[in-house]
C-alpha cells in the first residue's frame, strides 16, 4: 500500500498511471513426482495492476494476482499405503513486475498490448505438515484494453504463466572455446483469464 501511494503520487503529475483491480479463473496446473501427482484445482482468482507509462505505448507494470483453491494427492497404485490419496486448502499468489507494449491503432479507444514479466511465486500450504514454497517465475500474457473516456476504461486479459525451479549452473572450457550455464524447469503450468476496470492518472 506505501509502494502504491508513493508510485501515484511520484508519477501521476508528469506520467500516465494506470491502477486496475480484476477479478479472473486460474488454470491452476498440476506436478508429477515419482510416487503420484499432485493437482491444483481450477479456481476463481483476483488481484490488481499498477502500470506506469515509461513512454507512448510502453509501461512497466506491478502486478498481484491471488487464488484460493484446494490441492489433491494421487499416488500410483504401488504407493497408495506409503502416501495415501488426500486434499489440502491453499492459495497461491503471483507478484510480478515487468512491461506492457500496446499495439498502435488509429481507434485511441481500443489499445491490444503484450506482457512480459517476472517475479515470484508463493505456493501457500494450509497444512502444519506442509511447507511453503516460493519459485522464482515468469509470465506472458496477451490483452485489450478499452476506454470510455480518458479516466476510465476496461481491460482483458490472458496470461501464462511458470513457476521455474533452479537446477543448477556452471562453467566450461575446452577446445572449443568457453562459457557459463544455467538448468532451470518449469514443474508446473499456471494460466489465467481477467477483466479489471482500468482508473487512469496523469496526463496523456
Amino acid at each position: 500500500m506505501i509502494f502504491l501511494a508513493f508510485s501515484i503520487n511520484l508519477f501521476s503529475q508528469d506520467h500516465k498511471v494506470e491502477l486496475t483491480p480484476f477479478g479472473g479463473y486460474m488454470l491452476g496446473g498440476s506436478v508429477k513426482f515419482y510416487e503420484g501427482k499432485f493437482k491444483v484445482e481450477d479456481a476463481g482468482c483476483y488481484g490488481a495492476n499498477l502500470a506506469v507509462q515509461v513512454h507512448s505505448g510502453a509501461f512497466i507494470e506491478l502486478s498481484y494476482t491471488g487464488m484460493n483453491t484446494v490441492g489433491d494427492w494421487k499416488p500410483y497404485s504401488s504407493y497408495i499405503d506409503e502416501h495415501p490419496e488426500g486434499s489440502v486448502d491453499m492459495s497461491v499468489n503471483h507478484f510480478q513486475i515487468g512491461s506492457l507494449n500496446e499495439l498502435p491503432l488509429d481507434n485511441e479507444a481500443i489499445r491490444p498490448y503484450g506482457t512480459l514479466t517476472l517475479g515470484t511465486t508463493w505456493f501457500n500450504i494450509q497444512d502444519d505438515d506442509a511447507t511453503d514454497e516460493w519459485l522464482f517465475s515468469v509470465a506472458a500474457g496477451l490483452g485489450l484494453k478499452y476506454f470510455f473516456n480518458e479516466k476510465i476504461g476496461i481491460r482483458m486479459q490472458a496470461r501464462l504463466i511458470l513457476p521455474v525451479v533452479y537446477n543448477g549452473g556452471g562453467f566450461y572450457i575446452g577446445t572449443g572455446g568457453y562459457g557459463t550455464y544455467v538448468s532451470a524447469t518449469a514443474p508446473i503450468v499456471q494460466g489465467d483469464f481477467t477483466c479489471g476496470l482500468i482508473i487512469a492518472l496523469g496526463q496523456y
